[in-house]
């Protein structure tokens, strides 16, 4: 097995993507770095350094960046484009710069080129940017999440009401991946270095659609889910109250260009990425199976 990198930085590292990227790094023998920013809470403890800072903070970012073997890039979720491109390519340099010899950038999404929405060609630009002027990098562009299935905002629904409600076409094809999944694709590009320049799409192991879902759900849950596809006028309007109109006008431009093409536009096909990068992913079955649906479901009504 190819040796892992020593010491690995990690963006992100106190939400939900990063954590479970740093765990990932960890459990595979490495030394981890997060940067953090001031004031906010550690949630790891002792055996992970951090450096205070934020992508704005060039300084610091440089400093986190000096004397670690790779590093991997995942963005705040609500970031604006303009943030995307500053943020990122403060990363890039200060890795660049630092000596940095792997950079993976977890694009937090599924990317394509000439979309015309503004936070997909940000993200195409930095790796514009990555492949141009910084270390050598792998691009990681994973789906969608399936902890949105189980969020505050959809559990409840799940539970209460037998249904399953979400954005997308009942036709549509996603193959839904954990976080745990994706942090583990970022554990096999780290430890292959030798496919520096390549980009990957990844996704779970099987293309779902809402209503497949909803039967898988409704064995685990106890009760018959039936699958509601989400007008793109009420999710813009959901989110709103949850990141503010520009944020939600952001996201809610992505899912309405998904909307516009095939039905298989999230489905992976991942043959060439488990020749390459060997994760055995998780089926959103297993990954529903784990959860306590009843606990999820009253500890949003709760909050």
């Amino acid at each position: 097995m190819p040796e892992f990198p020593s010491s690995v930085l990690v963006t992100g590292a106190s939400g939900a993507q990063g954590s479970a990227i740093v765990n990932a790094c960890r459990a595979a023998g490495a030394t981890v770095r997060v940067l953090l920013r001031k004031g906010s809470p550690d949630p790891f403890g002792d055996g992970v350094n951090i450096v205070r800072g934020d992508f704005d903070n060039v300084r610091r970012l440089a400093l986190a960046c000096l004397g670690v073997d790779a590093a991997v890039l995942t963005l705040p979720v609500n970031a604006s484009p303009e943030e995307i491109l500053r943020y990122g390519r403060n990363m890039v340099d200060a890795a660049q710069q630092g000596g940095v010899k792997l950079l993976v950038f977890n694009t937090s999404g599924h990317v394509s080129e000439h979309s015309g929405t503004a936070v997909m060609d940000a993200k195409v630009e930095l790796i514009d940017y990555i492949k141009a002027f910084g270390p050598p990098s792998i691009i990681l562009k994973p789906t969608l999440a399936m902890s949105n299935v189980a969020a505050p905002w959809s559990a409840p629904a799940i539970v209460h009401k037998g249904v399953l409600a979400y954005p997308l076409p009942a036709n549509f094809q996603t193959s839904w991946i954990s976080w745990q999944d994706m942090a583990a694709y970022v554990v096999e590009a780290l430890r292959h270095p030798e496919l520096a320049g390549a980009s990957f799409d990844i996704g779970g192991p099987q293309a779902l659609t809402g209503p497949e879902m909803a039967v898988i759900l409704s064995d685990i849950v106890g009760r018959e889910v039936s699958y509601y596809p989400v007008p793109l006028a009420d999710f813009a309007a959901a989110l709103e109250t949850m990141l503010g109109k520009d944020a939600a006008d952001q996201v809610t431009a992505s899912y309405a260009w998904i909307h516009s093409q095939k039905e298989t536009v999230l489905a992976v096909d991942l043959g060439r990425t488990t020749r390459l990068l060997p994760v055995k992913p998780t089926s959103f079955a297993e990954w529903a199976r784990a959860l306590d649906w009843v606990a999820l479901a009253t500890d949003a009504k709760a909050a």
